[in-house]
């Protein structure tokens, strides 16, 4: 993926009016990192389930970190000594198919060099968000932090996780970035607020979830909103997001994971044939 043009997608405000940008090009590479953390997550996800469910203690367990490599997606589960930390369970699943029947799970084990080193950068990032401005927990969430490999880099993406049940956050989400010896590089705040998307009232069809991006913030869609919207697939109201921006719209479909990106122009002439064709 060319992470240097996604980068410079999520630090600028909207382009200049005179870019000719290529819209399907944005849409793919914002979309391949949204599915990259979404796996991430999801790992993490059904790993914590399998090892409550194998009745390891986990008072065993001091930490967690979920990467790729390769052809799979791994999350192990670290405990030990601080001074000799260890792997008490290595799960492994194939990409696309991160689910409990697909999983192979080893340990425990020694803690590699690398896995030492992703373990500390992510631990690291949640200390480094409290000197970020603006950077606040909300009652009922919690910060989860997903860290992606980059080349020389490292991106930590950190997601405001609800605690309870019923609604989806979008939004008080961070994206950190570190060099390959785990100095901070830079910090950026992706979302200027917390939106708590709920269940369709009762009785209507709701056809799309929508919520909106400010100027000087990224003009489309953010790898955190596609990771959240298919995490919480079930309850997100309609099967489409839509993030509308000053220029740009983004249509995310949440049935097959797909993304279009059109202008704001074309999107306001299709809303407004739709309304004045005959019903």
């Amino acid at each position: 993926m060319h992470y240097r043009l996604l980068a410079g997608l999520l630090l600028a405000a909207a382009p200049a009016a005179h870019a000719q940008l290529n819209l399907e090009a944005i849409s793919q590479d914002i979309l391949h990192e949204g599915l990259a953390l979404y796996q991430s997550e999801r790992a993490s996800w059904v790993s914590t389930d399998l090892l409550q469910a194998s009745g390891q203690p986990l008072s065993q367990v001091s930490g967690y970190i979920s990467y790729t490599t390769g052809d799979s997606v791994r999350t192990l589960f670290v405990g030990g000594p601080a001074g000799a930390p260890r792997v008490v369970a290595d799960y492994r699943y194939p990409h696309n198919s991160i689910r409990a029947a697909f999983v192979r799970r080893t340990g425990p084990r020694a803690l590699q060099p690398r896995e030492q080193h992703l373990l500390t950068i992510r631990q690291q990032s949640l200390a480094d968000l409290q000197q970020v401005p603006g950077a606040e927990l909300p009652a009922d969430a919690a910060f989860n932090a997903v860290i992606l490999p980059k080349g020389s880099q490292f991106w930590v993406y950190i997601l405001t996780a609800p605690i309870r049940p019923g609604v989806v956050l979008l939004g008080n989400d961070y994206l950190l970035r570190y060099d390959a010896a785990g100095k901070l590089l830079t910090s950026q705040k992706l979302h200027h607020r917390l939106i708590a998307l709920g269940p369709a009232p009762a009785g209507q069809v709701v056809d799309a979830s929508v919520h909106t991006h400010l100027p000087d913030l990224s003009p489309f869609i953010t790898p955190t909103d596609i990771c959240t919207l298919l995490l919480y697939h079930d309850r997100v109201p309609g099967q489409r997001h839509l993030v509308l921006g000053k220029k740009y719209v983004s249509i995310f479909s949440l049935p097959d994971a797909r993304l279009a990106i059109i202008t704001r122009r074309a999107f306001d002439k299709l809303r407004a044939a739709k309304r004045a064709a005959p019903q």
